[in-house]
């Protein structure tokens, strides 16, 4: 008995699926973003540490950073830049796809 299988509509399904879960990835590290806008504990005197507060979505998840060169001295001065938008982009990842 020959059996055959058209496997043709994985594909499309495994695409479709990719593509959900890179705008979901999307739309968190977007959120985090302006949680990292809204709760920077700092003096931002020109704007130019809110604004580097940024996101990527990667082949292995999201990265949430901010392109300062100086921001990381910030935060070891104990102020929140971009450390507590990871957290909460860690938690509604959490929510958005289970922990």
């Amino acid at each position: 008995m020959d059996v055959r299988y058209d496997f043709s509509d994985v594909d499309v399904f495994l695409d479709e699926a990719e593509n959900a879960i890179e705008e979901r990835l999307s739309d968190v590290g977007e959120e985090a973003v302006a949680y990292a806008k809204e709760h920077g504990s700092y003096h931002d005197v020109t704007g130019n540490l809110r604004r580097s507060n940024k996101y990527n979505v990667e082949e292995d998840g999201l990265l949430i950073y901010n392109d300062a060169e100086y921001a990381s001295n910030v935060e070891q001065r104990g102020y929140e830049v971009i450390s507590g938008a990871a957290l909460f982009a860690e938690k509604r990842l959490k929510e958005e796809f289970g922990s």
